[in-house]
């Protein structure tokens, strides 16, 4: 599992947000957003995720690939 912040995804938040997948990690990041924050940034999010959706994956994951597993005692 691994654990990345909404900010390092493009949010504005400090809230930790784990997941075994990076496509897990995208339906919880979608959780979080639309449940913690404005509408505005969701539709902001939502915006840029339809102009171009590869361009937010090509800058997020490397951030998800890179973040440290946790173990079963983290």
């Amino acid at each position: 599992m691994k654990t990345i912040t909404c900010k390092q995804l493009g949010g504005n938040c400090e809230q930790k947000l784990s997941a075994f997948t990076w496509d897990a990690m995208l339906k919880v990041m979608t959780k979080h957003v639309m449940e913690k924050h404005s509408k505005d940034l969701a539709k902001k999010l939502e915006r840029i995720q339809k102009e171009d959706p590869e361009k937010w994956a090509r800058e997020m994951k490397p951030k998800w690939d890179t973040a440290p597993e946790q173990g079963a005692t983290d």
